[in-house]
């Protein structure tokens, strides 16, 4: 099968979670003997060959071309938006790159500055097309469905700007075939919107490539260890947001008594000179920056226990993933999808978002009983095994031919 997966980034411009989990669909399919290839956005026009995978990257023409949106004015996002879909010069190239590789089916994923007027174009040439959500873009041009006007908080009555990007969008939705999407909650925000009414739907969670036995060797180690830890340290790991939680996470840290808990935050964003401010305050908390795959896992390995204090209805949650894969138990918000990953007192804990005090308690407890740490890493490396690359790969399948 000839399979074109679209998405706005490519490894090695990798922005998030959604780049991660394309890149593994991408390498899955054609390990299986799919004839893959990514079509995305580039600063210029290229093809290269990423990993085994053909990527082509096109230079789009569009109102704005800052890599962070938060940047870019309102007025000129919402004029950019509208150029971008009745984009003549856009529309083309899609269509000749689509032509030029004769897919089977497409897969679109994240869309900024591709737009779903590639939906239409699939129709057109009577292409089965299967798009993926990976964030409520559709929804929200910042992503997050929050911004400045709301404090942080739920966008509950949008702009008319940002009504009329989510009505361009939920009618150009009426071309897709099937939608998936890492999570129930996810696919349910955009369905109950509106979006993808003529569309079938699939839950297919995103997955992460491991060697089981690596992991229970990770495990073995933790459990050997378990009895010689003089403290506990936790880790959290992703975007320094208001939207992931940082400020009450590093609140609710602050207030615990123990002297010799450790916090280890790595990534960045808004928050990292924030996030400097408190290491200077607090010597417990550990600011690592900005870490590539290798010292992700060697992070993760060193401490105990993972910290996903979200106040965003989180598409999926990935790092949870990550957790698991390295024996790790997880303390994460009743946000978005991350319930459906930790089983609440049995691979990790879920707390009530913004609720220091709770958040304090669990953090707490592993503190006082350091074998419960070992006891919950173990329930999330057994139920780790259903995110195989390999089940993935063969529910995509399924929709790619039905």
């Amino acid at each position: 099968m000839r399979v074109l997966i679209i998405n706005s980034f490519y490894a090695p411009d990798i922005r998030g979670g959604a780049e991660y989990s394309v890149k593994k669909l991408a390498e899955g399919l054609q390990s299986k003997g799919h004839t893959v290839r990514v079509l995305c956005l580039g600063d210029f026009n290229t093809e290269e060959i990423i990993d085994g995978i053909e990527v082509v990257r096109f230079k789009p023409s569009c109102a704005h071309k800052e890599k962070n949106i938060h940047d870019v004015p309102r007025w000129r996002r919402l004029l950019g938006h509208l150029l971008e879909i009745w984009n003549t010069g856009n529309s083309k190239r899609l269509s000749q790159e689509i032509d030029r590789f004769a897919p089977d089916v497409i897969n679109t994923n994240n869309l900024y500055g591709i737009t779903p007027v590639v939906w239409k174009i699939a129709k057109q040439k009577k292409i089965r097309l299967v798009h993926t959500i990976r964030d409520y873009y559709l929804m929200c041009p910042l992503v997050a469905m929050s911004c400045k006007k709301t404090n942080g908080e739920k966008c509950v009555h949008p702009g008319y700007g940002c009504q009329l990007h989510r009505n361009l969008n939920r009618v150009h939705s009426k071309y897709v075939d099937c939608v998936t999407a890492p999570s129930a909650l996810t696919l349910n925000v955009l369905v109950n919107d509106g979006f993808f009414k003529n569309s079938k739907k699939k839950v297919i969670a995103n997955a992460t490539d491991f060697d089981i036995d690596a992991v229970k060797k990770i495990l073995s180690v933790r459990v050997a260890e378990v009895d010689k830890r003089q403290s506990v340290s936790f880790v959290y790991l992703g975007t320094l947001s208001e939207q992931k939680g940082i400020r009450w996470m590093i609140d609710s840290f602050e207030s615990i008594e123990n002297k010799t808990c450790k916090l280890y935050i790595a990534g960045k964003g808004d928050l990292q000179d924030y996030v400097i401010e408190e290491t200077q305050k607090d010597n417990r908390i550990e600011f690592v920056g900005f870490l590539n795959e290798q010292q992700v896992s060697q992070l993760l390995q060193s401490a105990d226990v993972l910290l996903c204090p979200s106040l965003w209805e989180e598409p999926f949650g990935r790092v949870v993933l990550d957790a698991y894969k390295n024996a790790m138990p997880v303390i994460c918000s009743n946000m978005g999808a991350l319930p459906e990953l930790v089983e609440d007192g049995k691979t990790g804990f879920v707390v009530e978002a913004r609720n220091l005090e709770q958040f304090k308690d669990r953090m707490t407890y592993y503190i006082n009983d350091k074998k419960r740490i070992v006891q919950q890493a173990e329930n999330g490396v057994n139920q780790f095994e259903k995110y195989t690359i390999e089940h993935q790969i063969i529910e995509f399948e399924t929709v790619y031919k039905d």
